[in-house]
């Protein structure tokens, strides 16, 4: 059993290894004064001082085609290379946004998988449709009217779908303190949309769709309200936001989740996910995380089932997440929502609900409500949906995949 684990444990370091980028940014403005020798003396952490003069750090992310993406969604094999494909910068590109439980550019990319996997179902003569697609084409594709059926007619005559989606990009970032991604010095909202809008400014990327997870959907407003950047982001998807500051029981209840050693988070894992699909203790613990709606996706389609048999991934290096979730803690400290009043980008807000088909579920109704009094001083009119059978952390990816891309289809114009 021992050597077992050792052997997931290995497996899953190469998963993380192999599955990514890093590109170096430039960090927020440090005042030297503040990481002088007196400093360095009065807190004795001479990595501090020094992380804190640097004027660079790194993001972590991950960035395909719908075209390209590959099966599985985490490889134990090297997938990437150092060269560039510039005409992916010209497509419509899908950014997820993790939240802190869990966190990193892993789920962000398990989330990626499901929107290709839906992608391809809807188009499945994709690339066909569009032979060897280039950046003329898929611009000339989106400039179609497609109220308009072939014949003159009105869109009633043709199907929603009869005009295939373009390629879409995806990219999968670990937010700054999670995994590889390093953390910001000062940590607030407004810096993390900054560093997050410069990798998408150096990957010269034309439009970007945003989903947000939960701590992460504040981060997505400041992007969309932000100065030079605002008109690149084409639609906005957030799922359970938190746009205010969390109570204290949560805050503290938050804290004290981060103590534990790393093996006993691990190992727990591996004892629940490290299984096939079809094994009960995989399920039971599946339905707990995603919701009982993902086990019908998990029996239904042998794709989804393999996505969500890399699950068990997302709460290994718990090291590693720590300063990501801590950061996240404090950023509601500095919580500002001017910026969010210049937020004109079309809003979607997906609230999740335990329950089945239970419209009359308090918690969901709670947090749908308090969504609507944060987003109310926005240019925007959101739609707000709410999505059933969901789990305690996560929610039934191909549901909400279909909802995001549904919203996303609606807003792909460049």
């Amino acid at each position: 059993m021992a050597s077992g684990f050792v052997r997931w444990k290995s497996h899953v370091d190469k998963l993380l290894r192999f599955n990514h980028m890093t590109m170096t940014l430039s960090a927020e403005p440090f005042r030297i004064s503040e990481a002088g020798p007196q400093t360095a003396r009065q807190h004795k952490d001479h990595h501090f001082a020094r992380r804190s003069t640097c004027a660079t750090l790194t993001l972590q992310y991950a960035f395909d085609s719908t075209l390209s993406f590959p099966e599985p969604f985490l490889s134990d094999a090297p997938q990437f290379s150092t060269a560039f494909e510039p005409s992916l910068s010209h497509l419509p590109t899908v950014l997820f946004l993790h939240g802190s439980s869990p966190g990193g550019f892993d789920v962000a990319r398990w989330v990626a998988g499901g929107l290709t996997h839906v992608y391809k179902l809807r188009n499945p003569l994709m690339p066909s449709q569009f032979g060897t697609y280039s950046v003329y084409n898929v611009q000339e594709r989106l400039r179609q009217p497609q109220s308009q059926s072939q014949d003159g007619l009105g869109s009633s005559t043709q199907s929603r779908f009869a005009v295939p989606m373009p390629p879409l990009g995806m990219l999968s970032i670990s937010r700054p303190g999670y995994l590889e991604s390093t953390p910001l010095h000062t940590p607030t909202f407004l810096a993390q949309a900054a560093t997050i809008a410069q990798l998408v400014e150096r990957l010269r990327l034309s439009s970007v769709h945003i989903i947000a997870h939960r701590e992460a959907a504040p981060v997505a407003l400041e992007m969309a309200g932000l100065a030079g950047f605002r008109r690149r982001v084409r639609s906005i998807s957030l799922v359970d936001p938190q746009l205010a500051r969390p109570v204290l029981a949560r805050r503290l209840a938050d804290r004290v989740g981060m103590f534990g050693p790393e093996w006993a988070r691990s190992r727990a894992a591996y004892n629940a996910l490290a299984r096939t699909a079809d094994d009960n203790v995989f399920l039971q613990t599946v339905a707990e995380i995603c919701g009982t709606a993902s086990i019908d996706e998990i029996k239904d389609d042998p794709a989804l089932a393999q996505l969500y048999e890399g699950i068990g991934v997302f709460f290994s290096h718990w090291a590693a997440r720590k300063p990501g979730v801590l950061a996240d803690s404090l950023m509601w400290a500095r919580l500002d929502r001017r910026a969010w009043r210049l937020v004109n980008a079309p809003l979607q807000c997906i609230t999740t609900s335990t329950c089945d088909e239970s419209p009359a579920d308090n918690d969901a109704l709670r947090r749908e409500e308090a969504s609507r009094a944060a987003l109310v001083s926005t240019r925007s009119t959101p739609e707000f949906a709410r999505l059933y059978g969901s789990g305690r952390l996560l929610f039934p990816l191909e549901r909400l995949c279909r909802m995001c891309l549904d919203f996303i289809d609606q807003h792909q114009e460049l």
